[in-house]
Order: structure tokens, then C-alpha cells, then sequence
């Protein structure tokens, strides 16, 4: 069992001081490519895993606290099953049994440095390890499913002068925050010039990412809804409306977007503020739409 153990540990260690190590040294546009998580977030798990690393090896090489052994074994186990569950949810399922594997790897030395860890505050710490983990996979799976971000403005013109820049996806790159942020990013038009039918792909920075909108109804000065397939940094499906009110010489314009949360993204929005990263964006969004609008009504 011993020998089993060591060959076990020197095995997991090699792997994760590797996994750990790239995603410490890869730039994060680079890491954001291949994998559906926040950049930030990948380098803390970097740390976790370098870190994981040491702990299967160092206590038992310099015989020095041997109990953090299993607890840097539990740590790794955490981590393969949130790498399971993402790999999962990004529709990988072909590859989820390699997390899973090493996952079961770190359970096993895990289960066998804790039988010979003497009672210590070490095993305390331990169990209330796994007590935090099954607190925080509760608080996750109880969020909310759904998410919904909306803003709203009203703006000095007529609805067929607002309606048709937000109609053509050509008349975006005048108004929209997002090109902005990536003024290198890599756009294409495709289908229907305009309305229902109308796509737009881009390309760009990891601010940006990789998506696709396509436009699947088109009620003129009353509605456009709009299909939004994210593929980088995240996966996800969202449904984007814009709907347009007259007001007299004015028009209310309302900018909404919803979609169903997996548990990554509930996990996700523990820690982003989707309504305030969001909505901040329509908010610029709908200020540019107002300028661009109103000095077309005024000409």
C-alpha cells in the first residue's frame, strides 16, 4: 500500500505541477481559448494545483506535517470535480473521464494518507474542508436557473429612425459598446442584409470573446429578437429583445437579454455581477443608440 501510495502521489504531482505551471505561464487569451472559465479564475486554480502538487510530495519527503498530505489529496479531488462538471456542461463528455480518473487518483490518496494520520486539528481541518464544499454546492445549485439583465431609454425620434439601426446589423459597430472594446476583432455579416435572417459572427480579445447573433423576428417599431451563441470564453445560448415604444415624438427603447443558468454558470455569478457587467454595457450601449438617433431626427 505504501509503495502504491508514493508511485500514486509522484504521478499526481508530476501532472498537476504541469497543468498547474501552464496555466500560470499561458497567456490568458491563449488559456480563455480552450477552456469556458474566466481567466482570473484559471490562475487561482493554477496556484491550487502547483500548490496540490507540493502537498502530495514535500510533507512526507522532509517529514514535516504528513497530515497535509491528505488534505492537499482533498483539494485536488475538489478540483477534478469541478473539472468534471465544466467539462461536462461544455458538452466534452468524450473527454470528462480524464478528470474524473485523476480525480478517483487523489481519492485514493487521499482515503489512504488519512488512515494513518493520527487524530490532529489536521483531520478537523479536513472535515470541515468537506463540510465548506458541500455548503457552497448548495448555495450554487439553489441560485436562480434563469438570468435576466434589462435597461431601458427613451429617445428624442421617431421609432422607425431607432428601429432601423438596431434592425441592420451593419449599423451596430456605430453604437455598440462591445466593438469598442476590441476595435481588431474579426466580424462577418451573413443571410438577410437585415431582419429576420440577418447573422453576425465576430472574433476577438478575451474582453470580446467568440460568438455568433441572429436575428429571428423582426416586427418593424415594435420588436427585434435576436439568438446569441457565445463560444468563448463561455458556452452559453442567450436570447437578446429590443423593443420599441412610441411616445409621442419620442421613442422608449427597452434592451433586455435572458437565458438559463448550468450549475459552472451558477457558480460563475457567485463571484460576477451579471446584471452590473452586463447592463453597464447596454447602458453605454443605449446612450450611443440615443446620440446616433437624435442627430439623425434633428437632421
Amino acid at each position: 500500500m505504501t509503495y502504491a501510495l508514493w508511485i500514486v502521489q509522484g504521478l499526481l504531482a508530476a501532472l498537476f505541477l504541469f497543468a498547474g505551471g501552464m496555466k500560470l505561464i499561458l497567456p490568458l487569451e491563449e488559456l480563455t481559448g480552450s477552456m469556458p472559465v474566466p481567466g482570473p479564475f484559471l490562475r487561482f486554480i493554477g496556484v491550487a494545483e502547483v500548490l496540490g502538487a507540493l502537498g502530495l510530495i514535500l510533507p512526507g519527503l522532509l517529514r514535516i506535517r504528513p497530515g497535509l498530505t491528505p488534505l492537499a489529496a482533498a483539494g485536488l479531488v475538489i478540483l477534478m470535480i469541478g473539472a468534471t462538471a465544466i467539462t461536462l456542461t461544455g458538452g466534452a463528455v468524450a473527454a470528462a473521464p480524464i478528470p474524473l480518473v485523476v480525480g478517483l487518483l487523489a481519492a485514493f490518496v487521499f482515503w489512504g494518507r488519512w488512515r494513518g494520520t493520527p487524530r490532529s486539528p489536521i483531520k478537523r481541518i479536513l472535515l470541515g474542508l468537506v463540510a465548506l464544499v458541500v455548503v457552497v454546492v448548495g448555495v450554487v445549485a439553489l441560485q436562480p436557473s434563469e438570468f435576466r439583465v434589462v435597461r431601458a431609454a427613451t429617445m428624442a425620434a421617431p421609432g422607425p429612425t431607432v428601429f432601423a439601426q438596431v434592425n441592420d446589423f451593419h449599423n451596430w459597430q456605430a453604437w455598440s459598446p462591445w466593438a469598442k472594446l476590441d476595435p481588431a476583432m474579426k466580424q462577418a455579416y451573413e443571410g438577410a442584409p437585415a431582419g429576420a435572417g440577418a447573422v453576425y459572427t465576430w472574433a476577438g480579445n478575451r474582453e470580446v470573446g467568440e460568438g455568433r447573433m441572429t436575428v429571428t423576428e423582426s416586427r418593424p417599431s415594435e420588436l427585434i429578437r435576436i439568438k446569441l451563441e457565445f463560444m468563448r470564453p463561455f458556452e452559453a445560448t442567450s436570447t437578446a429583445e429590443f423593443t420599441f415604444k412610441p411616445e409621442g415624438d419620442r421613442t422608449a427603447v427597452t434592451w433586455s437579454m435572458r437565458g438559463q443558468k448550468n450549475f459552472t454558470a451558477k457558480a460563475v455569478h457567485l463571484f460576477m455581477d451579471m446584471d452590473k457587467m452586463v447592463g453597464g454595457q447596454f447602458e453605454k450601449g443605449l446612450a450611443n443608440l440615443k446620440s446616433i438617433t437624435e442627430a439623425a431626427a434633428k437632421k
